[in-house]
């Protein structure tokens, strides 16, 4: 294996350690006093001169006692004493509760933690009470009426609650500086962002919660208010939402709607039966009566022979655009009975969508003939009652954590790029640019479990969520160097153990998960165990690593034999299952051999002879005639990025090749360079390679997956061979990390394009969709507009891990993370 290059070079991508990336002006934000000891003290930013925030308060507090029996209100609070200067300013005041026969310490401090962002945390301490639930408030004012309200999706924002893939508002300043509002992560801050479950069982995709929390979590002066010229951006944290009590507003259902499908349908006094006959989905589809910013519910009872489907659609001018999200998703399936009725029950949070109309298609997609009847449809608009959630416990201190940051408004794309760089440097983090975005991405998708469980939780992004998943949450925390976030992750993990030994693959609030099989859950807790024993020194608990040792053994390699046998892909590309299991696939070869190594270190029994042999078997996939590891055995000509994932790990873990250079440097070369682009770093290079893609000996060299050369089965059947998947998915779609890591692996083993391809592949991550400049779960290779990306791609968090890569490409040190000591 060749020496590592170690390029530093001021790049789009390896701009390494930069502690200013931006200069507003000469002056930097400065802070000032306001207020006088009788009136109370309050902070004001300073911006050339001028205050950007004329604040009458620092905060409002709600108070509960635990049983919400009583209340206290602190309006308008303000410190008694300050010290500081103008870079850090603390605030300070002791108050007596009366209604609850307690005392409170509140201290709040600003720091300047560069020219340009502006640190604020407030933090609560009460020692009288075993608990207090609380809500708090901060209200932002703009010193001068802005020109406009911008969030993360939209330029031109026009008030009310912010929910959306990335929490962060601002205004624009008459002299065109945008001031942007930002928040710690939720585990921090303790609010969650979740707005729904699953259903009871297995299937139905997942319903809207009845308690909704942190929905004004970011809030903008509503058009009535500015109107009024009262102008704010207000963050609020521990409310929730109870939609089951407060009062509520029955609203018409229409009795316009369209068939669609090979149907009859009839709908009369309230009754909707559908008769359905084979040919895709069928149905009735109408236009609701929700309107954006508001909370509702749909209701009705279903009865038939086939599972149900609910769609909510964004229409504009007639056109039907993108899925409504907040609330009822994936709902294909929900189970009726032929006998009795069924009631099917949730929430909708309808955030901002530009006063689009919500259209909903009720019926059936199995493509089967079926009978199926809908009664007691109801639509209920909310006006629900607020609750605290938050708790204050006795003796423990309490802290909440925003930033301000302010510079130039350039656009609206680099607002969305700053949102995520400034949180990131804000937090003390430095890198690249990507890094940085990853980075906040990752902390605006790690939250609490729940409203009565502040655990730290990990989505990999507000399409999956409420769900955990283990790899997600694998890759996305041990990228960085949180002690506390890593082990309270792992621990939970753990506790998912099964009575085999084996890890589960989902945690998911408010309902259960089964779901443990034999992937590579268990072998990335155990590599997760190893890591945090090397890091922090953790002590490991025994008999649950144990137990995961042996079911990694006993299911994998139950001859010690050193090849792996398995039911299920040992990646991503987990769209396949097999039974009786298999011995076909490179990656489940590779990942046994990073499995051995991995529990020899944790101390237990392995011989080197063992390893060796799994190595070797791991490398016995390469096909020198067609000069790449073969996926599958039986599928020969397939090529995936992800067979060089375990490469990876051995470099990574072990600073050990498995593979040869020309292993490497042959299977990277057979892969094709897709989405060139003039603009890019190396415009002779594509900025993006297909995760799967299958080799052919024409001039073209590859093709997307077909009906006649399958490997995924039935899925790929019904979804990859008629050429509308081409180029989207796990047909040829590019995913940062597994092509990151690719090439890093690459880079390690003397692969000359390495450097190139990966500042191409950063590049296409934040500019290759002018309007997503954030991470994405996979980047289509064939496409002709945008338009048709998954919006529900949009934030994945996984990609954090190129955090990992670089380190082993030689481009960061882990003293670039705040948190490692």
């Amino acid at each position: 294996m060749k020496t590592p290059y170690t390029i530093f070079r001021s790049s789009l991508l390896f701009v390494v350690f930069v502690l200013v990336t931006y200069t507003l002006s000469a002056q930097p934000l400065l802070l000032k006093v306001l207020g006088n000891e009788k009136d109370g003290f309050t902070v004001g930013v300073d911006h050339r001169g001028q205050l950007l925030l004329t604040n009458t308060e620092e905060f409002s507090l709600q108070l509960f006692n635990l049983d919400l029996s009583t209340t206290a209100d602190l309006p308008g609070w303000k410190g008694k004493q300050w010290e500081g200067n103008e870079n850090r300013i603390t605030l300070k005041r002791d108050s007596y509760i009366p209604e609850f026969d307690a005392n409170l310490s509140v201290k709040v401090t600003y720091e300047v933690v560069n020219p340009g962002i502006v640190k604020k945390t407030v933090e609560l301490f009460q020692p009288s009470m075993p608990g207090m639930y609380c809500i708090l408030q901060q209200t932002s004012r703009p010193a001068e009426k802005p020109q406009r309200y911008v969030s993360f999706e939209y330029d031109n924002f026009p008030g009310g609650f912010v929910h959306e893939i990335y929490p962060a508002a601002g205004f624009i300043t008459p002299g065109n500086d945008v001031v942007g509002f930002l928040t710690d992560a939720g585990y921090k801050n303790q609010f969650t962002r979740n707005t729904r479950r699953r259903f009871s069982g297995r299937g139905g995709g997942f319903v809207g919660i009845r308690r909704l929390p942190d929905v004004n979590l970011f809030a903008v002066a509503t058009p009535a208010e500015q109107a009024g010229n009262n102008h704010y951006i207000r963050q609020t944290f521990g409310e929730m939402l109870n939609l089951d009590a407060g009062t509520e507003t029955m609203l018409p259902v229409t009795d316009k709607y369209r068939k669609e499908g090979n149907a009859e349908v009839q709908w009369k006094d309230g009754l909707l039966s559908i008769t359905g006959h084979p040919g895709g989905r069928a149905g009735v589809e109408f236009i609701t009566p929700f309107e954006d910013q508001k909370l509702y519910t749909i209701s009705f009872l279903c009865k038939g022979n086939t599972g149900v489907a609910v769609k909510l659609f964004r229409m504009k001018n007639g056109r039907k655009t993108t899925e409504l999200e907040y609330g009822v998703k994936y709902i294909d399936n929900f189970p009726a009975k032929e006998e009795e009725w069924t009631q099917f029950k949730g929430s909708i949070l309808v955030p901002y969508i530009a006063n689009d109309s919500v259209s909903m298609f009720i019926g059936s997609q199995s493509g089967k003939e079926f009978k199926l009847q809908i009664k007691d449809l109801q639509f209920t608009e909310h006006q629900p009652q607020q609750e605290a959630y938050n708790l204050l416990p006795m003796g423990e201190k309490v802290v909440k954590t925003t930033y301000v940051f302010v510079e130039p408004r350039e656009s609206h794309q680099q607002f969305m790029i700053s949102a995520q760089t400034r949180l990131a440097e804000a937090k003390g983090f430095h890198g690249s640019q990507l890094e940085k975005m990853l980075y906040a991405n990752f902390n605006m998708h790690t939250w609490i479990t729940d409203t009565r469980d502040f655990t730290p939780f990990n989505v990999p992004n507000m399409n999956y969520a409420p769900d955990m998943y283990n790899r997600d949450a694998f890759f996305s925390v041990v990228s960085t160097y949180n002690r506390e976030l890593n082990l309270a992750i792992w621990e939970q993990w753990g506790k998912t153990q099964t009575p085999a030994g084996g890890i589960g693959t989902i945690i998911t609030p408010l309902m259960g998960s089964v779901e443990a099989k034999d992937n590579e859950a268990t072998i990335h807790w155990l590599i997760w165990a190893m890591l945090n024993k090397r890091r922090f020194g953790a002590e490991l608990p025994h008999e649950k690593i144990q137990k995961a040792v042996d079911y990694v053994l006993n299911e994998f390699d139950a001859d010690r034999d050193g090849k792996c046998f398995a039911r299920f892909p040992m990646s991503q590309i987990d769209i396949i299952d097999f039974d009786p299991k298999t011995d076909r696939l490179a990656v489940n070869q590779g990942m046994l051999a990073i499995a051995l190594r991995t529990i020899q270190e944790l101390g237990f029994d392995v011989p080197d002879e063992h390893i060796r042999k799994a190595e070797e078997e791991y490398r016995n996939f390469y096909d020198p005639e067609r000069r790449h590891l073969m996926f599958d055995r039986e599928f020969p000509d397939i090529i995936s990025l992800t067979d060089l994932e375990p490469e990876f790990f051995s470099l990574w873990l072990f600073n050990r090749p498995i593979l040869t250079d020309e292993m490497v440097q042959n299977h990277l070369e057979q892969m094709p360079v897709l989405n060139k682009v003039p603009q890019s770093p190396y415009p002779e290079y594509g900025t993006t390679a297909p995760i799967l893609v299958r080799k052919t000996r024409d001039n073209k060299g590859y093709a997307f997956l077909s009906g006649d050369y399958q490997p995924f089965g039935k899925f790929g059947e019904e979804n990859y061979s008629d050429g509308s998947s081409d180029g989207y998915y796990y047909n040829g779609g590019s995913w940062f990390r597994a092509e990151y890591c690719a090439y890093v692996a690459g880079l390690k083993h003397g692969w000359e394009p390495a450097i190139k391809r990966m500042e191409n592949r950063v590049w296409a991550e934040i500019y290759l969709h002018p309007g997503w400049p954030f991470s994405k779960e996979f980047i289509p290779t064939k496409w002709t507009t945008t338009d048709s990306w998954w919006p529900s791609t949009r934030g994945l968090c996984w990609n954090v891990f190129m955090l990992m890569a670089n380190e082993v490409a030689g481009l960061r040190t882990p003293e670039m993370d705040p948190d490692f000591r």
